[in-house]
């Protein structure tokens, strides 16, 4: 089995630039980068696109601007036909980069939009995307996110429902991506792990759970939580997915909330919190457990 490599979304050191985060990551002796859409901007996708070629770094997750056919609570339009363009607009956008795969959800219109019609629409809508995205030979992955902490932002929250979800979208290029996060504690995500590898992406979000987590932006780094990452990550590299592992770390600081967390991460040193990061998941890599 091949060895991992390491990756680091850029939302870990959401204070950086791009060119800031592209130095940080090189300087911590990291492969990969997962960028996310609002640290380009506009008009500078060239010179991005050379920046990160010069860096010798690889992308891995894309997190586009506008990620989800129905809303999600992020400033954006709210009508899914202009989220799955904004989705498209992105696939094309981002093509260039040649990244491992581009990340997608469902999104949640809430209480008034009947299951059926949630499941409909988003199903339509990922399809479309899909197949953008298989015109630029691209995979989508379609992350189910935490039921309980994001319940409000998906109407997938487990491994089982994301595959049954992507047999209706029906579309070879559109694959689950597992987040340690989002998954860790969902029923039997082990033995689901293991049975569904060959429809998971080789591009997994890692980080570890603060208990008790303090508000919807409160991840910690590899090793620091209560995740059993050693079971998850034993699984993974039994059902062969063993690609990219990238760090996610959201840490608020009063960006995203009325809480300012004094420990944030992100009020800390961006090199130091990255190779914190990649030590506590190659820890965790190396005591990885094979599936009971």
């Amino acid at each position: 089995m091949a060895d991992p490599k390491f990756s680091i979304s850029e939302i870990t050191t959401f204070h950086q630039t791009f060119e800031q985060d592209l130095e940080t990551y090189r300087e911590a002796g990291i492969e990969g980068i997962g960028i996310w859409e609002f640290k380009l901007g506009e008009g500078r996708d060239a010179d991005a696109l050379a920046r990160l070629r010069d860096s010798g770094l690889k992308a891995t997750t894309i997190i586009p601007g506008t990620l989800s056919i129905w809303p999600v609570p992020f400033p954006g339009p709210t009508d899914p036909e202009e989220r799955t363009e904004g989705l498209c607009a992105a696939i094309r956008r981002f093509a260039p980069f040649e990244p491992e795969v581009i990340l997608c959800l469902t999104g949640d219109p809430g209480d008034g939009v009947d299951a059926a019609e949630k499941r409909r629409v988003a199903v339509n809508g990922l399809r479309r995307a899909a197949r953008v995205a298989a015109d630029h030979g691209l995979t989508l992955g379609l992350e189910p996110l935490h039921r309980e902490v994001y319940g409000t932002w998906s109407i997938i929250g487990d491994i089982p429902g994301t595959i049954d979800l992507l047999d209706e979208i029906g579309e070879p290029n559109v694959k689950l991506l597992f987040d340690v996060y989002h998954l860790w504690d969902t029923d039997d995500v082990l033995e689901h792990t293991v049975r569904h590898g060959d429809r998971i992406v080789p591009s997994v979000h890692v980080c570890d759970w603060r208990d008790p987590t303090r508000n919807d932006f409160d991840r910690v780094l590899p090793g620091d939580g209560i995740i059993d990452l050693p079971a998850i990550f034993g699984a993974l590299d039994a059902a062969g997915v063993v690609g990219w592992f990238d760090l996610e770390i959201f840490s608020d600081d009063g960006s995203f909330s009325d809480l300012d967390f004094e420990d944030s991460l992100w009020k800390q040193d961006p090199l130091e919190v990255v190779r914190r990061g990649k030590a506590g998941f190659e820890r965790a890599w190396a005591a990885r457990k094979a599936p009971g």
